[in-house]
């Protein structure tokens, strides 16, 4: 985000000021959850960075492929990280609702994108065609909700439409205005959380070392397994 960018109330995200301001200031509504809910599972994740260190290292080759992906569609590196809150970047993942893959894409979401689904085939376990279809996805999202993040990811969390509607009854796209299910915005927030927890920069490196990813000053503990909750699968470690 540019330095000089003027933060907009929640009064000016409405069209017709956004209308009006547009000319001038760049459109910066609240972009993200509020610091509170972000530090809440910041404090949750930070814990277990051994677990995530060791899943991002046995991962690299396909965040890799991601990183060249998202490279191609123009969009932010961050979401490289996603697959992290899906799958734990485990290509053969199932959820209970049916979503499949590194990417936790749902059939209708897969079939939409160009995957192919029937009783001998399913490309959403095949990591390549997966990420093909999950990055037309979330850029076409990150394009219909204005290259805004924190919808970019509820939409791909509770469905566009969803996300559509609570924009139209809120008449702005403020994320903190809306009303979402209390899942997606657990889901947004740890997202942040953890882009926070973790350098991007660093996973980008050739010369990748998994626990210089973290900063020096959190705890850790070696529990196998993560609790999240009401957010099954997310990062099952």
């Amino acid at each position: 985000m540019p330095t000089d960018s003027v933060a907009i109330s929640a009064e000016y995200c409405r069209p017709f000021y956004f209308i009006a301001f547009l000319s001038y200031l760049p459109f910066t509504c609240q972009a993200k959850p509020n610091a509170v809910d972000i530090q809440t599972q910041y404090q949750v994740l930070a814990p277990y960075k051994p677990q995530i260190a060791k899943r991002l290292d046995s991962s690299k080759p396909v965040i890799n492929h991601i990183f060249k992906q998202l490279q191609n569609h123009s969009l932010p590196n961050s979401l490289a990280l996603v697959p992290m809150l899906e799958s734990s970047y485990n290509p053969k993942a199932v959820s209970h609702a049916n979503a499949a893959g590194l990417w936790q894409l749902i059939p209708t979401t897969a079939k939409r994108f160009g995957l192919t689904i029937n009783t001998k085939q399913d490309d959403r376990f095949d990591t390549e065609a997966s990420t093909t279809a999950a990055l037309k996805y979330l850029a076409f999202l990150y394009n219909k909700f204005d290259q805004n993040m924190a919808l970019t990811l509820a939409a791909y969390n509770a469905g566009e439409g969803r996300v559509a509607r609570a924009i139209q009854q809120a008449g702005s796209r403020d994320f903190q205005q809306l009303t979402l299910p209390n899942e997606t915005r657990q889901y947004v927030s740890r997202f942040y959380a953890l882009e926070k927890l973790i350098d991007i920069g660093q996973l980008q490196s050739s010369s990748f070392q998994p626990l210089l990813l973290f900063a020096p000053d959190t705890p850790m503990i070696s529990q196998p397994l993560v609790d999240f909750s009401r957010l099954p699968p997310l990062v099952n470690l």
